[in-house]
């Protein structure tokens, strides 16, 4: 990546003490800084809290959060996905970030334990906003053991927030 290109990443979270992963999306910019995030996270209602997994006592939420300091572990699978100048990325990232509220609107609560492997979760939301990106196979781009991420949250929602060239 040449020095005044913007990037958008495929990264994963590593579960800790479990073989699994939390795959989410960062925007970096031209000096390789993360300028932005998007996860898929459970989240508790009642006490406003976010995690990478949940149960069925959380709900299924994207956040856009830059700061989210958990998420960024030394030397975790990344993975650059669309390289250029920063308007051309901020387009494509811009798709994800329209999509967003449409997503929370659905108020799909999160998966209990071992539906993770067959139900939406945070890892299904990951492989939706890269279909969004037009980010090509989302599901195969990262070598982790992701539950869910075969799964998308809504075909309808891909196709009304998609990038378009």
């Amino acid at each position: 990546m040449s020095s005044n290109q913007w990037d958008i990443q495929a990264r994963a979270f590593q579960i800790p003490y479990t073989p699994f992963s939390h795959n989410f999306w960062v925007l970096t910019n031209s000096t390789h800084r993360v300028t932005d995030q998007i996860h898929g996270l459970a989240f508790h209602i009642e006490t406003k809290t976010t995690k990478a997994i949940g149960s069925s006592v959380d709900r299924l939420q994207v956040f856009r959060d830059a700061g989210i300091p958990w998420s960024l572990q030394p030397n975790q699978p990344t993975r650059s996905c669309i390289t250029g100048d920063e308007a051309q990325v901020k387009e494509r990232w811009q798709a994800a970030v329209n999509a967003i509220p449409a997503i929370n609107a659905l108020q799909l609560c999160y998966p209990n334990l071992w539906e993770h492997f067959h139900k939406k979760n945070c890892n299904s939301v990951f492989n939706t906003l890269g279909q969004i990106m037009g980010i090509d196979a989302p599901s195969l781009l990262l070598p982790t053991w992701a539950p869910g991420i075969h799964l998308i949250i809504s075909q309808d929602i891909i196709n009304q927030y998609c990038y378009k060239q």
